[in-house]
């Protein structure tokens, strides 16, 4: 994938990560993801025997979450706890984003990696308590799984030095929510696209008001219709097997790393943006040439 034009002033480091994770969007899906290919067949024929209300069920469970969640960005989520194993990781007080800008990249994926895996070990309890229940436990494991997909996005963007923002980072979370749940290549192709002019637009100092706007004009139905879709098939796989609780756990494990990682390769990319324009506003020139083959 072609190297963004403000990757000119970024140094050594900073440019081997963005090439990183720019190949991260580009990678198959991963080992649980493939696993549950192998049953494409069957879930297919469960997911036709669904009925209609049970579909629209998971929709309106994921419309109500999202709503909910959405209005109370930020609110219940405390910066201390993070700023805290930032200033181990630097050895030094950290207290804001100013702080966290000067730290090195590899301190930030440290704290962000093991926020994931965090609420992965959250989200597998979780799950494997709701699969018992099977396919009517998916109703149950919304509200809780959402709550903890939209509270890991929140800390790793804290993490990274963008504070949350209830106008400003409403569509940024929600794209970055939706991009962890694509699983074709293409899909991840066109997402990336998508979330990177919209890092743009966030750079530039898009007013919190406008990117709000864009939430509700491409419509929180239409995004809690998709995602309820897609988590009902992989919530089926609970129903092909003899253990429910095992597949419901590993299910919400898988969705929880997926999103997770995405989250920390979209602001890690958006954290290199900043680190890039700040220092073409200081210097004025940039690290190195953009080549053509870049």
């Amino acid at each position: 994938m072609p190297l963004p034009p403000w990757s000119v002033w970024l140094e050594a480091g900073d440019l081997a990560a963005l090439r990183e994770s720019l190949e991260w969007f580009q990678r198959p899906p991963g080992g649980l993801s493939r696993f549950l290919g192998l049953f494409d067949g069957p879930m297919e024929r469960a997911w036709q025997k669904v009925p209609e209300s049970a579909r629209n069920s998971a929709a309106r469970a994921i419309h109500s979450t999202l709503q909910t969640v959405l209005e109370t960005t930020g609110r219940s989520l405390t910066e201390q706890p993070i700023l805290d194993a930032l200033c181990a990781e630097a050895g030094r007080e950290i207290s804001g984003p100013d702080g966290i800008r000067r730290m090195a990249l590899s301190g930030l994926d440290r704290v962000s990696r093991r926020s994931v895996e965090a609420h992965r070990r959250a989200a597998a309890v979780e799950g494997g308590i709701s699969g018992m229940a099977g396919l009517p436990g998916l109703l149950l494991d919304v509200p809780a799984l959402y709550g903890l997909i939209f509270r890991m996005i929140q800390e790793i963007s804290i993490t990274f030095g963008f504070p949350i923002d209830p106008h400003a980072e409403k569509a940024h979370i929600l794209k970055v929510m939706d991009l962890g749940h694509q699983t074709d290549l293409e899909a991840r192709r066109l997402g990336l696209e998508e979330l990177q002019a919209m890092q743009a637009m966030l750079g530039a100092g898009v007013p919190g008001r406008e990117m709000e706007k864009q939430v509700l004009l491409r419509g929180l139905g239409a995004l809690a219709e998709k995602l309820g879709t897609g988590l009902t098939r992989r919530k089926l796989a609970q129903t092909l097997a003899v253990f429910g609780s095992v597949v419901g756990a590993g299910v919400n494990y898988q969705l929880l790393g997926d999103v997770g990682d995405t989250a920390r390769h979209a602001y890690r990319l958006r954290f290199l943006r900043r680190r890039a324009q700040e220092r073409q506003n200081r210097e004025g020139r940039p690290t190195r040439k953009l080549s053509l083959d870049s």
